[in-house]
């Protein structure tokens, strides 16, 4: 007796086409969103360099900012710079002068780490600390006895996989004018 069925339901062949097709859209999609999540980081990245290299910047100027260009005794060019500043406990003589009596001598250098960080260096105490990391470049311009002194940050971080963020190094400048005569 021959009875015909009527059979619902997929065949082999249907359930293997579509579940090749869902693993290929979800590939895809599995690799749209590792691209957008590796450009979010390298966006984060990018920002991080930036304010730590602005926030070095911001520092070195305003401690320049305390010194007088007589007191700068190796000049400012090149990639390191000594300078004095006033005695903090006592910056000001009784005459309103600035007192150079108990100056620091400060030392701002690349340095440290693979030679990636900018260290300051208090000469006066021998206490140094480090004031930013990844740096590739610093520079100091103004001459013997400058009024006007301008730095020059380069920042850019080596990923471990060998890729640069940025891909050329963040070129940051400040300037800095001595005040104290």
């Amino acid at each position: 007796m021959n009875r015909t069925r009527n059979e619902n339901g997929f065949t082999l062949m249907e359930l293997m086409v579509v579940i090749s097709i869902s693993v290929l859209i979800a590939y895809a999609l599995f690799i749209a969103v590792q691209y957008g999540d590796e450009q979010v980081r390298t966006a984060q990245l990018s920002m991080t360099l930036q304010n730590a290299a602005r926030e070095s910047l911001y520092q070195m100027s305003q401690e320049l900012r305390q010194t007088a260009p007589s007191q700068v005794p190796t000049g400012a060019n090149g990639n390191s710079i000594q300078f004095n500043i006033p005695d903090p406990s006592n910056p000001i003589d009784a005459d309103f002068t600035v007192n150079w009596t108990g100056a620091l001598l400060i030392q701002y250098a690349r340095g440290g780490l693979n030679n990636r960080q900018i260290i300051r260096t208090n000469m006066t105490t021998g206490t140094t600390s480090v004031i930013a990391n990844d740096v590739v470049s610093l520079s100091f311009t103004g001459g013997a006895a400058p009024q006007l002194i301008t730095i020059t940050v380069g920042a850019q971080k080596s990923l471990p996989n060998g890729r640069l963020v940025p891909t050329q190094p963040l070129q940051m400048t400040a300037q800095a004018e001595l005040r104290n005569n």
